[in-house]
């Protein structure tokens, strides 16, 4: 009797959802309509979602029921845990994370980015370039990483460990992100953050490469975790990678320019949020940790304590990664 040899996945497109009914069907298509020469699977974990975004997901299933893995949780997660429970359920030799209100731009973005992990077994992962599209102004900044990604890989390599790398266009190898991330201690720190400690872990053990081209859409909108126009938000992801930062420094032995660095601009990046949402204190403790000051810190530090000065930077918006 003659058995088949079961089809490999080489690739998963790690899926994981929350509330994006507005741009999900998006996402879903410009995966759909990927050109590749080998077999990938689209698993997703939804958060338990309170609009239609599984709804137009199991749409999209039932037309391709092959190809998608789709689970609901029972409970809410969060971004962390959701992450690590629908990498458990991929069974891809790589996988790209993508999240549920971003797009692939190229139609072989796949095909690129498991081409080059496929050549050389070393690299724990890639990143290549991205768009960023805003949707409140219909504008798009093209190639918006072009900077880093074309510098060396040791000016790439401090931006990572600093928290520079914004998290798009990602693909993993995951024998390595089970054998050299860490989950199991994040999460029983409690951190949201997914991308940062993935990164600084995979870049620690492992080689990295990178595409100098745009194959993503990162879509930048209000709704969207990072962009939340609150404080109160904005002040737990700085603090959250903060407490990253420096456990990672104990963990890694950084190099103290880039100790200095972070925290300069972690008190810098905490200032100007004081001056745009005008939290007094806050801007006193920040202002007064910062060593050089330049002409914005003050302008900054005076808004967080005066309605007045606080309308010379009304028209900025917060800097979030």
């Amino acid at each position: 009797m003659h058995y088949s040899k079961p089809i490999m996945t080489l690739l998963s497109v790690h899926l994981i959802t929350y509330n994006n009914e507005q741009h999900i069907e998006d996402t879903l298509k410009s995966i759909l309509k990927q050109i590749v020469d080998f077999n990938y699977e689209i698993v997703v974990g939804d958060d338990c979602s309170t609009d239609n975004t599984l709804k137009i997901i199991n749409k999209y299933a039932a037309l391709h029921p092959n190809l998608f893995k789709v689970h609901k949780n029972a409970k809410q997660q969060g971004i962390l845990k959701n992450f690590k429970a629908t990498l458990d359920r991929c069974h891809g030799t790589f996988i790209f994370d993508i999240a549920g209100d971003d797009m692939l731009k190229s139609d072989y973005a796949l095909q690129k980015m498991v081409n080059v992990l496929n050549n050389d077994t070393s690299l724990g992962f890639v990143d290549s370039g991205f768009d960023s599209y805003y949707d409140n102004t219909k504008k798009t900044i093209f190639f918006k990483n072009k900077s880093i990604l074309n510098s060396s890989k040791e000016s790439y390599k401090e931006a990572l460990l600093l928290g520079k790398i914004a998290p798009i266009g990602h693909c993993y190898r995951r024998e390595y992100l089970i054998k050299f991330v860490d989950f199991d201690t994040y999460l029983s720190m409690k951190i949201t953050i997914e991308d940062y400690p993935i990164l600084v872990d995979l870049s620690m053990h492992t080689n990295f490469e990178t595409i100098k081209e745009s194959l993503h859409i990162y879509r930048v909108h209000n709704e969207s975790y990072s962009h939340k126009k609150c404080f109160k938000n904005h002040f737990f992801l700085k603090n959250q990678m903060k407490n990253l930062f420096e456990y990672f420094n104990k963990k890694y032995q950084y190099n103290d320019d880039i100790v200095e660095t972070f925290n300069t601009d972690y008190n810098k990046e905490l200032l100007f949020l004081a001056g745009y949402f005008e939290e007094k204190d806050v801007g006193k403790n920040a202002y007064k940790k910062i060593k050089s000051k330049n002409i914005k810190d003050y302008i900054h530090y005076f808004a967080s304590q005066n309605t007045f000065f606080r309308k010379l930077i009304s028209f900025l918006k917060p800097k979030v990664k």
